[in-house]
């Protein structure tokens, strides 16, 4: 029923995360990409609180059940939004940060270079 995704950014575990929308009376269920000490995570669809969570094994693995009002699984929604953005924006700025940087070892090995050539000419002068 569960398949594994082949997905070569972010590693799946075999846990798998289902959210009860209580006021809807809708669920869903995705394969968490991480759990930490706080939160279970789905990357970039929830980032849900641990202590919430009711944990219960299957044949694939855990099984991390959260039952919820519509507003916390939106704000659970939110927070991996937030997160996913924050991480995208760190990246794109420690690449526009790396690449903009002059690098004074280049311009020191240029300028102890032509100094050597033109020690070496004027000593071939003198001879």
């Amino acid at each position: 029923m569960f398949k594994k995704k082949d997905d070569k950014f972010f590693d799946e575990t075999d846990d798998i995360l289902v959210i009860f929308d209580d006021d809807q009376k809708t669920s869903d269920i995705q394969r968490i990409t991480e759990i930490t000490e706080d939160a279970v995570i789905v990357n970039g669809r929830y980032k849900v609180p641990y202590q919430d969570c009711e944990l219960t094994t299957g044949n694939e693995g855990r099984i991390f059940f959260y039952r919820a009002p519509s507003q916390s699984v939106k704000e659970t929604k939110r927070l991996a939004d937030l997160e996913r953005n924050t991480v995208i924006r760190e990246i794109a700025n420690y690449r526009y940060q790396e690449e903009s940087g002059i690098d004074i070892s280049k311009i020191a090995m240029i300028g102890i270079t032509m100094f050597a050539v033109l020690m070496l000419g004027l000593s071939s002068c003198q001879g």
